[in-house]
């Protein structure tokens, strides 16, 4: 892990096909950035990160996704109970993601596109464009 918690630091995580890097901007926006695949063996991995994310209460918590390969049931699984866990706390929660993306069709087959804000870009999630 590098930047140890500072504001606007980055902490990189890898497990076995996925790598998430947390950086944590001014105003209480955090952004997980998450690369790979989001599977069943991986998804864990990025719901403890998430939880711990959520811990902290920032102001927004923004799942950067749009260089997943691969998206499962599990990784919905744990998208929605990040997105329950934010709503309980009152964390403005939202994921990035291209429209054609893995993620995007797979929570769409699933039925559950309309649970989240997807945003083409980090930028527009937080409101900078």
């Amino acid at each position: 892990m590098t930047g140890g918690g500072k504001s606007g630091g980055v902490e990189e995580q890898e497990g076995r096909s996925l790598s998430c890097a947390v950086q944590r901007l001014p105003a209480g926006i955090t952004v997980i950035r998450v690369t790979g695949d989001l599977n069943r063996e991986t998804s864990s991995q990025l719901h403890l990160l998430a939880a711990d994310e959520l811990l902290r209460e920032p102001a927004q918590l923004v799942l950067e996704l749009s260089n997943l390969t691969s998206v499962d049931k599990a990784a919905v699984d744990a998208l929605v109970s990040a997105s329950a866990v934010a709503g309980e706390s009152d964390i403005s929660f939202c994921l990035v993601a291209s429209h054609a993306s893995p993620l995007v069709t797979t929570l769409a087959g699933a039925g559950l596109i309309e649970r989240f804000e997807v945003f083409p870009t980090v930028r527009a999630a937080i409101g900078g464009g």
